[in-house]
């Protein structure tokens, strides 16, 4: 046990790019070191996928036994506990109906409410697809522009062309809506949030529900989502495939020797805590 091992209470992963190899699974190198470490740590998911989006995630952890009360979804905007919702924040629908407004051409558009997903035309993001193929989560197709709900978690636009999904992010900061947050959750996935709802504010109310300091904070992430986190706990780790949006802003941040495809989460836990645990 080194000095690393005392210092640190919390342990904060961030799913897709980050704790997840490229097929979307947790390796068994991964499991390893979490088991290692599930003792000693509060291990926390943050991610941006909503909680019936990595329900094959906690099934995985449940199985070496690692079941942690507290995640974290919707990048922030929900937050449960023992599989039961204690913290979300919404966006106004009001504000929603105004976005609804933007025009956005060819660019897909994913409304998200607490218990259902919904769009206007049928679903070409990979990653979105492949909850449907594996996860058996399927969107409701609407005319989103006659809907009506009594709140939003999160929106999401999927494009191609990654130059056009920036202009329509521009179009958005021109509007100046109010109370709303947007980011890149990947470089193709542009969300737009309540402001208050982000993976940092999810994890400082979870850090004061269990009395602990954020400087005993160790999170890992890789994208525009994680960037608050990365950038106020006691110690954010950048993956080695982060984006260069997180990788230039976070210049003093540590990143890690491998990339999420090649265990680069679990090998740069087992140098920094110095676990007995072979990486072959």
């Amino acid at each position: 046990m080194n000095a690393n091992y005392k210092k640190y209470k919390m342990l904060v992963f961030d799913l897709d790019g980050t704790l997840l190899n490229n097929d979307h699974e947790i390796t068994p190198l991964t499991l390893k070191v979490l088991l290692k470490l599930k003792n000693d740590f509060h291990i926390i998911i943050a991610t941006g996928r909503r909680f019936d989006e990595i329900t094959d995630i906690l099934v995985q952890l449940k199985e070496v036994q690692i079941d942690e009360s507290y995640i974290v979804t919707a990048n922030g905007a929900e937050v449960f506990f023992k599989n039961n919702l204690i913290l979300r924040y919404k966006i106004d629908y009001d504000v929603v109906r105004e976005i609804l407004k933007v025009k956005r051409g060819d660019i897909d558009i994913n409304l998200y409410t607490f218990n259902n997903w919904y769009s206007d035309r049928e679903i070409r993001s990979p990653i979105m697809n492949y909850f449907i193929e594996n996860l058996g989560i399927k969107p409701i197709i609407t005319d989103l522009s006659k809907f009506e709900i009594d709140s939003c978690s999160k929106i999401v636009y999927y494009a191609q062309d990654l130059f056009k999904l920036e202009e329509f992010a521009n179009k958005i900061r021109e509007k100046n809506f109010k109370d709303i947050s947007m980011f890149y959750s990947a470089n193709d996935l542009l969300e737009i949030t309540h402001i208050d709802a982000s993976k940092y504010n999810a994890i400082k109310s979870i850090a004061l529900f269990g009395c602990i300091a954020i400087d005993a904070i160790l999170a890992f992430g890789d994208n525009g989502n994680d960037y608050g986190m990365l950038k106020n706990v006691g110690k954010g780790i950048v993956m080695k495939n982060a984006n260069d949006l997180v990788r230039n802003n976070l210049p003093n941040n540590e990143v890690t020797k491998f990339n999420n495809d090649e265990d680069g989460v679990a090998k740069f836990l087992i140098e920094f805590f110095n676990l007995d645990i072979d990486v072959k």
